[in-house]
């Protein structure tokens, strides 16, 4: 009998050109991924350096940074700001004939018998008065508020007293401790 045969199918066998494409391939993820690996220990190596060159460096550039600001502090020291800066007015050089007032301004004399006045303030401002008038009320001193007109503007002024002279020196000592100024004290007329 006939044999069965099958019939021999000739498969292609694959070409050179397709091994050199996968080796192609091959080379190239691997030259992909060493490039990776040396990117990623640059930037770890530049993370790792201090980022403020010495005084003497400079940039890739060549331009020098400048110094970092440190963070301003929320609280602000006028008082001793100020004189750091030089911002102070020139102070008055003594004659040499003159004397330097060492003894402060004497207060004139009141007469304990006799009634008083102060103003502790003139506001253009109602508001501002009424606030004041408030500040005092709060240190324990009774005032009251006059509005008067002065060249056609209008002022009101927290007026003190009438008191006696002995209260008035010890008032106005209570009043400069609080930082409230005062005029001088006025004889009241009534």
């Amino acid at each position: 009998m006939a044999s069965k045969g099958y019939k021999k199918v000739n498969r292609p066998r694959s070409s050179a050109g397709n091994r050199g494409a996968k080796w192609a391939l091959l080379i190239a993820l691997a030259l992909l991924v060493g490039m990776v690996v040396l990117l990623a220990r640059l930037t770890a190596e530049k993370n790792s350096q201090p980022s403020a060159p010495s005084s003497g460096q400079t940039e890739a550039r060549g331009v020098e940074k400048p110094p970092e600001k440190q963070p301003v502090s929320p609280e602000f020291q006028f008082y001793t700001l100020l004189p750091k800066e030089g911002n102070q007015p020139p102070r008055p050089v003594a004659q040499e004939d003159e004397v330097p007032d060492e003894a402060p301004a004497e207060q004139p004399e009141l007469k304990s018998e006799a009634r008083y006045v102060l103003q502790a303030g003139s506001f253009s401002k109602a508001r501002d008065a009424e606030a004041r008038k408030a500040e005092l009320a709060l240190l324990g001193v009774e005032s009251r508020i006059n509005a008067v007109d002065v060249s056609g503007q209008r002022y009101h002024r927290v007026m003190l007293g009438p008191l006696p002279g002995k209260e008035i020196t010890a008032l106005r000592r209570q009043l400069d401790q609080a930082g409230i100024e005062t005029t001088e004290p006025r004889r009241s007329d009534g």
